[in-house]
């Protein structure tokens, strides 16, 4: 039995010294010398063309300031298109990669004005040279090896022994010699975690896509950057949308037709930028008036299907209201939360001084905006389907319109509505089978 014992001690001494000629380094340095590689070189990132044309115009993101007074706050976003080009969805695509840029744009405004910020970061350094097998010499040496408390005590670190072998999925049958070969000894470690968590929600109004890219590397998705802008005059405007005021919203300087400012012309390059408008943008009519114009975009469900067109034009429309209403007044919540790990150990294993490391991060992020406006009235300036042969898909295009106009036109057809009686009728018509070209009956008097 002593000699057992004595072999088991031998083996555990043996188990338990360091030979450093044993670890493995398996890092390969590297050369840091910019000279041998030709040094960094800059990747162009999806905003780089929204930054340029920023700089190129004396502004900046963040707060500016104009010479004739007045301040307005720019931001940019950026979103992602999920879709490959020839799918059937791809426009929809498009208008939720746009969504992305602007609530992303919306975000960074809202954490302009203020966001709550909890953050830590932890450094552990841990060095172990104790044994922590079954140590038959130690215990031996206290209460005699012919003793029921040597037999007790060894059933115990052996129990000891076996639980830590089943967390980490080992067999715990093995013989003590297998146990010790598989079992993985820290000898020193370091970790260091980091923990980051950003919280932000403002209620905002005014605050426009005031022009949008696009663009994509070949072989990649295309991606939407959004030059996003709040104004005081945007914000006024907004609050004369919401509150139904029309006195609210100041005059500007005539400018030409909305038609007019508008890309609807037809030529090539109207309809490509046509293609690439998104959101709620701010003109101003020929008589001085604040408008919002909405755009929309949305796909068919079946190529050259009228049916099908028609209803994806309807969901244009209704995207199109949505950001006009977004406009108005949204209730933006922006969180953040990031965790990393950053790792290190030396261990030993079945004999040998080994090395791991191990990075990894966690990353959450949710922006939310969240709109409702009561009594609201736009118009449609005009639909437009345009078949880009970059795409497998049409894109029907809706452009609509909130004006003070269309606010005094829809109060002054209810005001007649209910100074008239009104009747309903109804009938029933059947189908046709045969294809029909578009007919005129007579046209009531203009006099109206």
């Amino acid at each position: 039995m002593v000699k057992r014992i004595n072999i088991l001690s031998i083996f555990l001494l043996f188990f338990l010294m360091v030979n450093n000629n044993s670890i493995a380094d398996n890092h390969v340095a590297i050369e840091l010398d910019p000279k041998s590689s030709g040094g960094p070189k800059r990747v162009k990132l999806p905003k780089s063309d929204a930054k340029k044309f920023l700089r190129e115009k004396g502004l900046k993101e963040g707060l500016n300031e104009r010479s004739s007074g007045g301040n307005f706050f720019i931001a940019i976003g950026q979103g992602s298109v999920t879709a490959s080009t020839n799918s059937q969805m791809i426009h929809d695509s498009r208008f939720n990669a746009f969504r992305e840029a602007m609530q992303n744009a919306k975000a960074e405004y809202v954490k302009f004005l203020g966001e709550a910020i909890q953050t830590s970061v932890s450094l552990s350094v841990e060095e172990n040279t104790m044994p922590e097998t079954i140590a038959e010499e130690a215990i031996n040496n206290a209460v005699g090896v012919d003793t029921d408390v040597f037999k007790k005590l060894k059933k115990l670190v052996s129990l000891k022994l076996d639980t830590a072998m089943k967390k980490e999925g080992y067999d715990t049958s093995l013989s003590d010699e297998k146990k010790k070969e598989i079992i993985k000894k820290v000898i020193q470690s370091k970790e260091q975690k980091s923990f980051f968590q950003s919280t932000a929600q403002q209620m905002i109004g005014g605050f426009q896509a005031w022009s949008v890219f696009e663009s994509a590397n070949p072989g990649d998705k295309e991606q939407l950057v959004v030059i996003g802008m709040w104004s005081e005059k945007l914000a006024a405007l907004a609050q004369s949308i919401y509150f139904r005021d029309l006195n609210v919203a100041p005059k500007g300087a005539p400018k030409l037709p909305i038609r007019d400012q508008l890309p609807l012309s037809g030529s090539p390059d109207d309809d490509k930028k046509l293609l690439q408008s998104f959101g709620a943008q701010q003109f101003v009519d020929e008589n001085g008036n604040r408008v919002i114009i909405g755009f929309g975009h949305a796909a068919p469900l079946v190529e050259d299907n009228a049916a099908s067109l028609s209803t994806a034009c309807d969901m244009a429309n209704d995207k199109a209201k949505q950001q006009i209403v977004m406009f108005s007044k949204e209730n933006v919540m922006y969180s953040k939360i990031l965790n990393e790990i950053d790792k290190i150990e030396t261990f030993e294993q079945n004999g040998q001084m080994l090395t791991n490391d191990m990075q990894g991060r966690e990353y959450r992020l949710k922006i939310e905006g969240q709109a409702a406006i009561e009594n609201y009235n736009d118009e449609s300036v005009d639909e437009i389907a345009l078949k880009d042969p970059r795409y497998g898909a049409t894109d029907c295009v809706a452009i609509r319109m909130w004006s003070p106009q269309a606010v005094a036109a829809a109060d002054k057809s209810k005001e007649l509505l209910n100074n008239t009686t009104t009747g309903t009728s109804s009938s029933s018509s059947s189908g046709n089978s045969t294809g029909k070209d578009a007919t005129q009956g007579s046209t009531g008097s203009d006099d109206f």
